[in-house]
C-alpha cells in the first residue's frame, strides 16, 4: 500500500480522468490516397514536364523545368534547364535550354549554355550554338555551329 492508502500503480484522479478525455477523443485519419490529401500535398518535381506522343503544341514554351518532347512543338521553346526530344518527337522551333538532347526531330536553331548532343536517331536542321556539341555516328545535322562561349563574340 503507497501512501494516503492508494497502491503504487493506480494514478491520482486527475490523471486518470485526463487520460479517459484524451484517448475519448478520436485522432483524425487522412490517407494519402484521398483527393484532399493529394490536393494539399506539395507538388514534388519528380520527372520533366512531358508533352506526350499524342499531343502538339503550337506557341512559345518557357520555364523552369526540364521538358520532354515526344509529341510535336511548333514555335518557340525558351527553359533554364534541360530539352529532351524523344525518338518520335518533334520541334519545329527555335530553342534555348541549359542542354538539348535531339532522339527525334527539330528544325531550327538551337543555343545551349552546356551542350547539345544529337543521338544515332536524332536529327536536326538548324544552326547550333553552344560550348560542346556531340553528334552521334548515325545522327543527322545540316546547319552551321559555333562553339564559342557566352563571353566570347566576335
Amino acid at each position: 500500500m503507497g501512501i494516503f492508502g492508494k497502491s503504487p500503480e493506480q494514478p491520482p484522479a486527475s490523471t486518470a480522468s485526463a487520460n479517459k478525455l484524451i484517448s475519448s477523443v478520436p485522432t483524425p485519419t487522412v490517407s494519402p490516397t484521398t483527393p484532399a490529401a493529394q490536393a494539399a500535398a506539395p507538388r514534388t518535381a519528380t520527372g520533366p514536364c512531358v508533352v506526350g506522343a499524342k499531343t502538339t503544341i503550337k506557341g512559345e514554351i518557357s520555364g523552369d523545368e526540364d521538358i520532354l518532347v515526344e509529341g510535336v512543338v511548333e514555335g518557340q521553346i525558351h527553359i533554364t534547364k534541360d530539352l529532351r526530344v524523344g525518338p518520335g518527337g518533334v520541334v519545329k522551333a527555335k530553342v534555348e535550354a541549359q542542354s538539348i538532347v535531339v532522339s527525334g526531330q527539330i528544325v531550327g536553331d538551337c543555343q545551349a549554355t552546356h551542350r547539345v548532343e544529337i543521338q544515332a536517331s536524332g536529327k536536326l536542321m538548324g544552326n547550333i550554338r553552344a560550348p560542346r556539341v556531340v553528334i552521334a555516328e548515325g545522327a543527322s545535322f545540316k546547319g552551321n555551329s559555333d562553339m564559342t562561349g557566352r563571353g566570347e563574340d566576335k
